[in-house]
């Protein structure tokens, strides 16, 4: 089984990494290969992230947060967005918030791209409406952020007006846009 899930990684990583690198255009199968991928794998359960400042003080399963706590990056980045910023709606829960994830990577309003992050690591980045996701924050879009060097999702969050973070993301290439040519 371990193989299958290795394969299957290396096939979307190549799949990814060519349309990033190469003028080869992916068809629609394999984009939604992709996507389909991307909405089951979800953030690393295995990963430790700091829990940071930004959610310091919350209280979370029976404890309250202290900055250099370390958390599955999931609850981090449910904390830090759904939480403390209020990107969606107030009541979302943590499983909620997973499962509005992979809703928002498969919708067909989905803007796809690809970049390459600090000239380091490359990414796909989906980019969809925030709809009926949208929080007190009032974000216009949900930005999601799938990393290959770790065959996992890094970021899942809300914001409004251009892209953010242009100045490390480089290599911009979309793959899917309705309303965005370049960057």
């Amino acid at each position: 089984m371990a193989d299958i899930l290795e394969e299957k990684l290396f096939y979307i990583n190549r799949l990814i990494l060519e349309a990033a690198t190469t003028a080869r255009q992916l068809i629609r199968d394999e984009l939604q290969q992709i996507l389909d991928y991307l909405a089951q794998v979800g953030f690393d359960p295995d990963a430790l992230e700091k829990a940071g400042g930004r959610i310091a003080g919350l209280n979370w399963q029976g404890h309250t947060i202290r900055a250099g706590d370390r958390l599955p990056p999931a609850e981090v980045h449910y904390l830090r967005h759904v939480v403390a910023q209020e990107e969606w709606p107030q009541g979302t829960t943590f499983e909620e918030y997973l499962a509005s994830i992979s809703q928002a990577i498969r919708s067909p309003l989905a803007e796809i791209f690809t970049s390459h992050f600090r000239d380091r690591e490359w990414q796909l980045g989906i980019i969809v409406p925030s709809g009926e996701l949208r929080g007190i924050a009032d974000h216009d879009w949900i930005l999601i952020e799938y990393r290959l060097s770790i065959g996992r999702l890094i970021t899942a969050y809300q914001f409004s007006g251009e892209l953010p973070r242009q100045d490390v993301r480089r290599h911009i290439r979309w793959l899917r846009s309705q309303h965005r040519q370049s960057v």
